[in-house]
């Protein structure tokens, strides 16, 4: 417990991914972006799992080119790395976290209701919008777009 009041126990169980993309753990989830603790493991297992195969999705053109090109991994794209992290396999990280934090914020509501000062800035749209824009921004690094902004002669 701590001096909050609020358990500081993380969730320990493992997202298991597609095989190219590595798997993501709910405990790492939980403490990098401070997810609730009213949170069931269930509701987080879920909005992960569901922000992992939006990301997959987004990336599919992008996982076939590396495939192609004989990675079988993610993290075998790039021998690029920070802290001893795979860079790529850190902004795929980031995707999928801030896509579910941003996710989870609307659920928020319906779970536990406390000080309006309290809930504010776990409900907040701007709050969802600043991950989401965060989740975008990781996704444009992975495809090799090193900006925030494109434009496309039609």
């Amino acid at each position: 417990m701590s001096f909050t009041g609020k358990t500081d126990s993380y969730l320990e169980s493992t997202i298991e991914n597609n095989g190219f993309f590595p798997d993501l753990s709910l405990g790492n989830f939980q403490r990098l972006y401070r997810v609730p603790a009213e949170y069931h493991q269930e509701k987080v297992e879920h909005h992960l799992r569901l922000a992992m195969l939006d990301v997959n999705s987004d990336l599919f053109d992008q996982q076939d080119a590396w495939m192609t090109d004989g990675h079988a991994t993610l993290g075998a794209v790039s021998a690029e790395t920070i802290g001893g992290e795979s860079v790529l396999e850190e902004q795929y990280r980031r995707a999928v976290f801030c896509r579910a934090t941003a996710n989870l914020f609307g659920e928020f509501a319906t779970i536990y209701r406390r000080e309006v000062g309290d809930s504010q800035a776990k409900e907040s749209e701007s709050t969802a919008q600043m991950y989401r824009s965060q989740a975008d921004r990781a996704l444009r690094h992975l495809q090799g777009t090193k900006t925030n902004i494109t434009a496309e002669l039609l």
